[in-house]
């Protein structure tokens, strides 16, 4: 048995929609973590597209915003603690937009046009607002740890 072996039998498999699930902890969210998440989201979306998915995704559960890592922090202990913060609020907003532009992507595909999906992922609101909650996850995680 090599190294990797103990670490593979000792290590549970981690569910593959939810690979930053640990981050959540009593002071908050892993913002890393939400961020890597959100970005993995092209290339999931592209998987997608192309029929080339291993994950069993569903538009509708994608569509909701209360779903993944930071979503759960938002409607959870994020929203109980930073909930009257003016950027906690806009971040709580692009996410529920990245979620439904998502789900919109892949109902876009589903429905046969995948060129259409294709361009609405890499050219549209997605881009838009993947584009925006990296950069106001990052002034959000800026502004609750004081700069750190």
């Amino acid at each position: 048995m090599g190294l990797f072996d103990f670490f593979r039998k000792a290590a549970p498999e981690a569910p593959v929609a939810a690979p930053a699930e640990a981050a959540i902890g009593d002071a908050g969210v892993d913002f890393m973590a939400a961020i890597e998440a959100h970005i993995r989201w092209k290339v999931r979306l592209e998987q997608y597209i192309d029929g080339n998915s291993a994950e069993k995704l569903d538009p509708v559960i994608v569509g909701m915003d209360n779903q993944c890592l930071l979503g759960k922090w938002i409607y959870g202990i994020g929203g109980e603690k930073y909930g009257a913060n003016p950027l906690f609020q806009e971040v709580k907003e692009i996410h529920t937009e990245f979620h439904k532009c998502s789900a919109g992507i892949m109902c876009q595909a589903d429905g046969g046009d995948r060129e259409g999906a294709i361009q609405a992922l890499h050219l549209g609101d997605h881009f838009k607002h993947s584009q925006r909650i990296k950069a106001k996850l990052a002034r959000l995680h800026l502004e609750l740890s004081g700069g750190e």
